[in-house]
């Protein structure tokens, strides 16, 4: 565990660098479920005077392969099981390890349906033998639908062999809705949302 807390407080160091002196003032809110196996960190704050961002960090190991987890992110149709979209793809290539992706959510009510359009970049020699796959929004790079689209979409997910023949997974997000949702409905996410995220990539490589 002592190599997936380090893997997660560089997470945290990132994310504080890049974030707004405001923001690094909000706290975080630790929880764990599945009797402690998948810890998530979170927090939820506004940004200027309409912007409401969330921040989450999942952590948890599986007995799972590297080459498994590579593919289950790699095939893009995946991300719409995982992440409760309704679509999930690739509307371009950009090379071998870049693509433009398109997610599309029909969100429930109150929430409007909304899109949200990515770059992917998969990053596989990083230090410490960490693979990620970074999707980071591209609002541009795709025609515009009917339904508002996400400016602020930053996803990290991060693989990393141990000598326990597990992997070790960290998910690491910073992202803003379409609108301003009570705040009690965005803590109602938490914990499970974003461990659902990790427990359903985990599964997936089942079937792969």
């Amino acid at each position: 565990m002592r190599s997936i807390e380090a893997l997660r407080g560089l997470v945290m160091v990132l994310l504080l660098i890049a974030t707004p002196t405001v923001a690094q003032e909000e706290p975080w809110v630790m929880q764990s479920t599945d009797d402690g196996e998948i810890v998530v960190e979170s927090r939820i704050y506004e940004q200027g005077e309409d912007l409401q961002i969330i921040e989450y960090i999942v952590t948890t190991s599986a007995d799972v392969t590297l080459d498994e987890c590579i593919r289950v992110l790699k095939n893009v149709e995946n991300h719409k099981i995982f992440m409760d979209d309704q679509v999930s793809k690739v509307v371009k290539v950009l090379s071998d390890n870049e693509w433009v992706i398109y997610y599309y959510t029909d969100s429930p009510w109150p929430m409007p349906d909304s899109d949200c359009v990515s770059r992917m970049k998969f990053i596989e020699n990083m230090d410490d033998g960490v693979v990620r796959f970074h999707i980071n929004a591209a609002p541009s790079d795709y025609p515009e639908s009917k339904v508002k689209r996400m400016s602020i979409y930053n996803v990290s997910y991060d693989f990393k062999s141990t000598a326990t023949r597990q992997v070790e997974i960290v998910i690491s997000a910073k992202m803003s809705p379409v609108i301003q949702a009570p705040m009690w409905l965005v803590k109602s996410m938490f914990p499970e949302g974003p461990a659902d995220v990790a427990r359903k990539i985990i599964k997936l490589t089942e079937s792969v």
